[in-house]
């Protein structure tokens, strides 16, 4: 591995709110653009007069690509809040896996409601499961933008309740 990566530090300003909107803007992005492109060769393909067979397997392994995309945009998520707490509550701590992060946060801030907990707990098996044993290509689990927005919504509600009191 090159030094460069090893020794990089890339928190300049400080993990923010902002990069859970900015990761949900760029994998809506990333989809957007990926399903442009698919629907251009789709036409390509009905142009050449192409089976519809093969531009249905096209929109369909474009769709299962997606899902993949939502699955990078958990665990992001997941990190950027670890990162968030990890900056406000144990700066000069490094700690081992969420649960022992949302335990010391809750026992310094007095802050993160039982079923909110429980829930963080919930979605960081999932992303684990996500990161150690990963789904095999073309058979991800069944996230979508829906899921990703639930736990969005419920990291920047904590993350609120946390820094702002």
């Amino acid at each position: 591995m090159r030094e460069e990566i090893k020794n990089t530090d890339w928190h300049t300003y400080g993990l923010s709110m902002s990069d859970y909107d900015y990761t949900k803007r760029l994998i809506n992005e990333i989809i957007e653009d990926r399903n442009k492109q698919i629907e251009i060769k789709g036409k390509e393909l009905e142009a050449q007069k192409i089976d519809s067979e093969a531009i249905s397997d096209l929109n369909y392994y474009a769709y299962i690509d997606n899902l993949f995309i939502w699955h990078f945009g958990i665990w992001r998520l997941q990190g950027i809040f670890e990162g968030i707490i990890k900056q406000e509550f144990f700066p000069n701590k490094n700690m081992l896996g969420l649960k022992s992060k949302l335990d010391y946060t809750r026992k310094v801030s007095n802050k993160i409601n039982q079923d909110d907990y429980n829930e963080l707990l919930e979605w960081g098996k999932l992303r684990n499961a996500l990161s150690h044993f990963p789904p095999e290509q073309y058979r991800p689990s069944l996230l979508q933008e829906s899921d990703f927005n639930d736990y969005l919504e419920l990291l920047k509600k904590i993350t609120t309740e946390l820094i702002n009191g």
